[in-house]
C-alpha cells in the first residue's frame, strides 16, 4: 500500500467518504472472515479497510476505527499511515475523555447566585471563572478561551439566577450575548456561531 495513495484517501472529501459508507461495511464484513482464516489481505482490501477506519474516525466511532487499524497492522505492522491514524484516534479518545470530565464538572458545579445588570459578557465570564473555583469540588477555576470578535465581547448581559448548574449559567450568559460555548479537553471555548443560511 503506497503512502501517497493512502494520503489521497485521507484527504478525500466528505462526498467520497459518503460513497465509501457502503463499501466500508462490505469491506469490514468481508475482511473479518478473511483475517480469521489467516489469508493475507490484498492492497485493495487493506485500502478499503483504511478508508473505513478513516470514515469511522470522522464519525467519532473511535473504537471501531481502532479495530480496523489493528486488523491492517496485524498483517503490515510497520504501515506508517495506519500507525499515524491510530495515534490520532487514540489522541482523540483521550481528548474526548478530558472534555467529558470538563462537561461533568460544569454540570456538577452549582452557582448559588448570579445577579448582573448591563454587565459585559467578558466581565460575567470572569465572575464565573472565580465562582467556579469556589463552588467546584476540586476548588480549581475553569479555563475560558475566547474565539469571538471583540464587538461580541462587549455585549451586555442582564441575568438573575439562583442555585443553578454552571453549564446552564453559561448557556444563558452566552446566548444572551449572541454567543455559544463548548467544552474542549482543557477549557471552555466561547465562540460566535456562524449565521444560519435561510432555506
Amino acid at each position: 500500500m503506497k503512502p501517497n495513495r493512502v494520503r489521497g484517501w485521507c484527504c478525500s472529501g466528505l462526498v467520497v467518504a459518503a460513497v465509501f459508507v457502503g463499501t466500508t461495511a462490505r469491506a469490514a464484513s468481508e475482511a473479518a472472515p478473511t483475517a480469521a482464516n489467516a489469508t493475507r489481505l490484498t492492497d485493495d482490501q487493506m485500502g478499503e479497510m483504511l478508508q473505513g477506519a478513516i470514515l469511522l474516525a470522522r464519525m467519532g466511532l473511535y473504537d471501531e476505527a481502532e479495530q480496523q487499524c489493528n486488523k491492517i497492522l496485524a498483517q503490515e505492522p510497520k504501515q506508517p499511515t495506519v500507525r499515524q491514524l491510530l495515534d490520532e484516534i487514540q489522541e482523540k479518545k483521550r481528548q474526548q475523555g478530558s472534555s467529558a470530565d470538563l462537561r461533568h464538572k460544569l454540570d456538577g458545579t452549582m452557582i448559588s447566585e448570579l445577579n448582573v445588570r448591563d454587565v459585559t459578557v467578558t466581565d460575567v465570564i470572569e465572575i464565573l471563572r472565580t465562582e467556579s473555583a469556589k463552588a467546584s469540588a476540586d476548588k480549581t477555576a475553569i479555563n475560558f478561551v475566547w474565539q469571538a470578535p471583540e464587538a461580541s465581547k462587549a455585549a451586555k448581559v442582564t441575568l438573575n439566577l439562583h442555585n443553578i448548574p454552571l453549564a446552564d449559567v453559561l448557556k444563558y450568559v452566552t446566548e444572551s450575548a449572541g454567543l455559544r460555548y463548548r467544552a474542549d479537553a482543557h477549557a471552555v471555548v466561547i465562540y460566535k456561531p456562524l449565521p444560519t443560511v435561510p432555506k
